[in-house]
């Protein structure tokens, strides 16, 4: 069995341990008995080599579908008996953004993967951050409706399902509850992040962990008050530096994808994550570890991995690999491929908590 796969196996079943014991309440775990919990498999985790697949072209549903095939193995060891979710990208749902949102052929490609080794119903996912407006919106908006004649898949708006209360870090440094939608901490699910490579205008950059997590907390669209409504802004309590510590708490408490896939093919600069400018860059990245595909992503999109630090620190954590010598990227060479993307207009107030923290220039 690939050693990689058995790495991922072993933090997987630690963070469904986890959630058994933290679903009761504000009275499991602490975040450093997590941590206690996990120094035995983070040690192994951080010595294995992580597999990340690096395709090139300009056609998205061949290159989706081309990052996977060297993972075939142990993306059908992962899948055996769960139920797959594709979670994709769309924060806001207006045609106009189109852009902002994980391309429909994109999409397509994976589905060609699975398609002769799934025999199940494959869920598409969202739960928008989109004010009043349903996930089911944006599935119509960008052109997602035809899958449904096309593949045995169907489509969710995570925003109807159940919470799971969790805690964040929340202005002052107090703690502050936030409602977790249920399918990101479901045992019986195969969470797959498919998403555009995006600047950010609070983080850097939209990989798939950012994906999933801030994917994660509930949108009570339905509700016609703005009060309480929408919980995804709660993640962003404490400011830049907060959102990072609030990335890496959340991962921790297990909400990180099983798959990432990472579309570089067109991709996002600038004022992103929403209303950046098209890069037509022609790269993909996949990983079962989904830290060592952000990594790459990072890499290649020309940003200085020293200032993100949430995905340092779920390395230290033992989330996945960061450290390029310990990722074996298949295709061909990278380092060929990297550009240098424009960053959001406010990134040097990105860099101010990180420069007071780090003692950096």
């Amino acid at each position: 069995m690939n050693t990689n796969n058995n790495s991922s196996g072993k933090f997987n079943s630690n963070r469904r341990n986890f959630l058994k014991q933290i679903s009761t309440g504000a009275s499991g775990l602490s975040i450093g008995s997590l941590f206690n919990s996990h120094s035995a498999g983070a040690k192994n985790q951080l010595s294995d080599k992580s597999a990340v697949s690096f395709v090139t072209g300009k056609d998205q549903r061949e290159a989706s579908y081309q990052a996977l095939k060297p993972l075939e193995n142990d993306i059908l060891k992962g899948i055996q008996g769960k139920q797959i979710v594709i979670k994709v990208n769309m924060g806001q749902v207006k045609k106009e953004l189109w852009l902002n949102a994980t391309d429909v052929n994109f999409i397509r490609g994976i589905l060609d993967f699975f398609k002769p080794v799934y025999d199940g119903k494959i869920l598409l996912a969202e739960s928008t951050a989109a004010g009043a407006v349903s996930t089911m919106q944006g599935f119509e908006n960008f052109g997602y409706q035809p899958l449904l004649k096309e593949y045995n898949v169907s489509f969710a708006d995570l925003n109807d399902r159940p919470t799971i209360p969790q805690w964040i870090l929340g202005e002052n440094f107090h703690p502050l509850k936030i409602n977790i939608i249920d399918t990101y901490l479901d045992p019986n699910v195969y969470l797959i992040s498919p998403t555009r490579l995006k600047t950010h205008d609070n983080i850097f950059a939209t990989l798939s962990l950012k994906n999933v997590v801030m994917g994660s907390p509930i949108n009570r669209y339905k509700q016609k008050s703005r009060e309480g409504r929408n919980e995804k802004p709660l993640m962003h309590s404490g400011g830049n530096r907060g959102l990072s510590y609030n990335m890496f708490l959340m991962a921790a408490h297990g909400v990180h994808p099983d798959l990432a896939v990472l579309d570089g093919i067109v991709a996002m600069e600038g004022s992103g994550p929403v209303s950046g400018d098209l890069i037509e860059h022609g790269v993909a990245i996949a990983s079962t570890d989904w830290l060592a595909a952000d990594r790459l992503g990072i890499e290649m999109m020309g940003i200085d991995y020293r200032e993100v630090k949430y995905l340092q620190w779920c390395a230290d954590a033992g989330m996945g690999n960061d450290n390029l010598s310990n990722i074996e990227v298949s295709g061909p060479d990278y380092t060929k491929h990297i550009a240098h993307y424009k960053l959001h207009k406010n990134v040097e107030t990105q860099r101010e908590w990180i420069r007071e923290d780090y003692k950096t220039e």
